[in-house]
């Protein structure tokens, strides 16, 4: 019922554990998408359901990942996010309900202040902040689809597209992220270029962490 959509560029250090932790009945499609590592090779173990894309553009992955998608709901997922314990029970009933959504997140290592950071982005989901796993209806996907020029804030315009067709609802499971950007950006740097972004566009480009 589930295809799950894993955008890649470049992620060779972590698209292994990714993968890894999703549940094997689920369609898999990796997009390896401007990247020069190992990062499809990896992704072969794993899954046949492999697209090269030439271009970097997370957007265009995912439109490409979700038009071979044989399943009617779609979950999308980072490259370093891990779905160890996400009820997708939980996630098919928020479906039921609504048509786009997220999940709650955990980071993937223990220090207090990165689960005091992920407790308050918890608490802010609402306003449609991506957790690393978004999910949503293909044929609702199919009206909207990702803008492939946007640099940022592609999500936010997608969940708002989505939403004009139905609710946006936040699935009560949860999924692992990464704190690699946290911890090496820095927890309230990180923090606050997402929160300026949110308010208003800020053009310094986001620095990519590998």
């Amino acid at each position: 019922m589930f295809s799950v959509i894993i955008p890649a560029c470049n992620e060779e250090k972590y698209i292994e554990a990714t993968l890894k932790s999703i549940p094997k009945e689920l369609e898999t499609i990796v997009v390896c998408n401007g990247c020069y590592d190992k990062t499809e090779e990896i992704a072969r173990i794993y899954t046949s359901n492999i697209i090269v894309e030439k271009e970097a553009n997370v957007s265009k992955a995912r439109n490409l990942g979700a038009l071979i998608a044989k399943n009617p709901y779609l979950i999308f997922l980072d490259a370093d996010t891990l779905m160890h314990g996400t009820d997708l029970k939980k996630i098919q009933q928020s479906l039921n309900k609504g048509v786009i959504g997220v999940c709650k997140v955990k980071p993937d290592i223990k220090k207090l202040k990165a689960k005091l950071f992920m407790s308050i982005k918890n608490q802010l989901l609402f306003t449609k902040w991506n957790t690393g796993l978004h999910f949503c209806k293909k044929d609702v996907w199919e009206k909207v689809k990702y803008n492939e020029s946007l640099k940022k804030k592609e999500l936010k315009e997608f969940f708002n597209g989505c939403s004009k067709y139905g609710k946006f609802v936040i699935a009560d499971t949860y999924a692992i992220s990464s704190m690699r950007r946290f911890e090496q950006y820095g927890y309230f740097k990180t923090t606050f270029y997402w929160i300026k972004q949110y308010l208003k566009e800020d053009k310094k480009d986001y620095p990519l962490i590998r």
